[in-house]
């Protein structure tokens, strides 16, 4: 039988989740910008280059910044559809401190194909 609770503990959760997705949104706004500098130093066209004059990227550096960009606007997108934080092949919810380390994963560990060896 479902436990019932109050609408207090209830409304507490929210605000816990709330703030959660907040402390995610912020990482993300905070990768795309760095994954978006990253392509401008290499002189894509998605942003605008920063004033400061710097080497420029490898090219496997900005394969990687327009992978990132990518994963992290898709992710947004996500979580503007109420979808983020969930595997997109089995819908398993992802775990808090998976998201925190990379708030751009779409995966569940086990649909990625991550294995943890046991001591």
């Amino acid at each position: 039988m479902a436990e019932i609770r109050s609408p207090g503990s209830l409304m507490e959760e929210c605000r816990q989740y709330d703030a959660q997705l907040s402390e995610l949104r912020m990482l993300l706004d905070e990768r795309l910008h760095a994954a978006r500098a990253e392509l401008a130093l290499a002189g894509e066209p998605h942003e605008v280059a920063p004033p400061v004059a710097r080497v420029r990227p490898s090219a496997e550096a900005v394969r990687r910044a327009s992978r990132d960009v990518a994963a992290i606007e898709a992710a947004i997108e996500r979580m503007d559809l109420g979808l983020y934080g969930t595997c997109t092949k089995c819908e398993a919810f992802l775990p808090l401190d998976r998201l925190r380390s990379a708030p751009h994963m779409q995966l569940c560990a086990a649909c990625a194909g991550e294995t943890r060896m046991s001591a």
